[in-house]
């Protein structure tokens, strides 16, 4: 099941797209990019990007806008794919520690025309290394915005939603979508200890 947004947000602009406004949000939230208007306009993609600082580790929220003329299940595969290969840790220690981490990577599919969209993008939902992907379709002349609808009461998913929730003008409090990792990574952290202390406690015995 799906969550379509056909209507405009009474907090938004009038006459902006999800797409225009959604840019102008991130760059309130501190949200920065090396790219300008006119490299959305001419090669159809920009990316938008945000250190984190989550207790002592560190992490990164991106936003990835990507014009795509044909969207198909197919293409949302291979978007997942291709993303989370940029973004998951790649060396060994990084891997180890990857618990530590945490990037979010918002892939915002603009899909051109006025027919509505109705993809099913919970199945392409994908944690790997630290990086977290969560595939957005965004059909800007019918003012349409889809993202996963999930029904997880505890996890990583749900929060990550409802930020973009928040960001798009559908929620109105902010929220800590970093919160399960914090605690994710206190408990690894908890765990590792005890294991230490196994490993010493057999030594000296």
């Amino acid at each position: 099941m799906q969550t379509l947004k056909a209507e405009k947000p009474p907090e938004s602009p009038a006459g902006s797209d999800p797409v225009t406004r959604l840019m102008a949000r991130l760059v309130e939230e501190g949200f920065t990019t090396d790219q300008n208007d006119e490299e959305w306009d001419d090669y159809g993609e920009i990316i938008y990007r945000r250190t984190e600082k989550i207790s002592f580790a560190t992490g990164e929220t991106v936003f990835i806008f990507t014009r795509v003329p044909d969207l198909t299940g197919r293409v949302l595969r291979q978007a997942a794919e291709s993303v989370l290969k940029t973004w998951e840790a790649r060396r060994l220690t990084e891997k180890a520690l990857s618990v530590l981490q945490s990037t979010t990577v918002y892939h915002c599919l603009v899909a051109p025309g006025d027919q509505p969209h109705n993809e099913p993008l919970g199945n392409f939902i994908t944690r790997r290394f630290g990086a977290t992907f969560l595939p957005i379709v965004i059909v800007p002349e019918i003012n349409q915005v889809i993202y996963p609808d999930v029904e997880e009461k505890i996890g990583s998913i749900k929060p990550r939603i409802e930020y973009f929730r928040y960001l798009i003008g559908e929620r109105r409090d902010p929220i800590d979508m970093h919160r399960p990792t914090l605690q994710a990574m206190w408990v690894s952290v908890a765990v590792v200890i005890l294991l230490l202390i196994a490993i010493v406690i057999s030594i000296v015995h």
